[in-house]
């Protein structure tokens, strides 16, 4: 009966939130920052996801991707993240791969039982985040691709039943999308933000979590605040007011261990405080996550 309880708070999330942007450039959901890390460092496993997500003017996001994580040398491994994004909305559906994620994990040193985890990555455009619409540029929250490369860097730890982990991204350059606000654009256009040549600040983040057990799942709560550091800029130079500030996010998950060292997980987030402008196209007022990891 208490895992039942706890399952339907989980379900019930999103529900109880009402603000606006869960999702986050990458930062978050890179192997040894995101929920629950803790992937075998001697064994390779792969992971398909599908991500469900309600953002901007009520676009629905579905993403499906495919991550493998190996063991290099002693105590590192490297993850690879391909994901593929279908889009729907008002101005249309959009389908494409989307940007790819290179990431490190090497164990750095211990204090006592504590193991302290270093992370660092890039992630790679998989286009000029410029898709449009019968000859019509379309904004950030139907793109596939943020159109910058970034780099990601972080620590993470474990201390009993306690995940912490802490990470910074930067984005180098604004990207190549050319969707602004204008008299003759297509009804709905003007509702979204503009973005033309957006160039996005800098992000910093900080995961606590705690990991209940029972005998057949593990169930994790925790808080995500993510602060972007500065205004973004659009149009080559000029500020986007207000896109500065924190994004707090409440996320919980269930995995559970199949007989064949596989895992099935689920994952909920939502905001209770948000940026009040986000020119990137990643607002999100809820994430649903559903995985499959196996150990090859």
């Amino acid at each position: 009966m208490r895992t039942i309880t706890i399952l339907l708070l989980i379900f019930s999330l999103p529900l109880f939130t009402l603000g606006q942007g869960c999702s986050d450039a990458g930062l978050c959901t890179v192997s040894g920052l995101d929920t629950g890390f803790g992937n075998s460092i001697k064994q390779t496993t792969a992971q398909y996801s599908t991500i469900i997500g309600l953002g901007e003017q009520n676009v629905f996001h579905l993403t499906t991707q495919f991550e493998i994580v190996i063991p290099t040398i002693k105590n590192q491994t490297v993850q690879l993240k391909i994901p593929y994004h279908f889009t729907f909305g008002n101005l249309g559906n959009i389908v494409g791969l989307g940007d790819l994620s290179l990431t490190i994990n090497q164990k750095l040193f211990s204090i006592k039982k504590l193991d302290f985890v270093g992370v660092a990555g890039i992630k790679i455009p998989s286009n000029d985040a410029n898709k449009t619409k019968d000859g019509n540029a379309l904004p950030m929250a139907y793109q596939t691709s943020l159109g910058t490369y970034d780099v990601i860097a972080g620590i993470s730890t474990k201390f009993n039943k306690w995940l912490i982990s802490f990470g910074y991204q930067h984005s180098f350059g604004h990207n190549l999308n050319e969707f602004e606000h204008t008299d003759s654009n297509p009804q709905y256009f003007n509702n979204y933000n503009q973005s033309y040549h957006l160039q996005r600040a800098d992000d910093i983040m900080l995961r606590v979590e705690r990991v209940f057990k029972t005998k057949k799942y593990n169930l994790i709560f925790g808080v995500l605040p993510i602060y972007h550091l500065a205004d973004d800029k659009i149009n080559d130079g000029e500020k986007v007011s207000n896109s500065s500030g924190l994004t707090l996010n409440l996320n919980a998950s269930a995995t559970k261990k199949l007989e064949n060292n596989s895992i099935l997980k689920l994952i909920i987030a939502a905001p209770i405080i948000d940026r009040e402008v986000r020119p990137d196209g990643l607002t999100r007022s809820f994430v649903i996550v559903f995985s499959y990891n196996i150990m090859l």
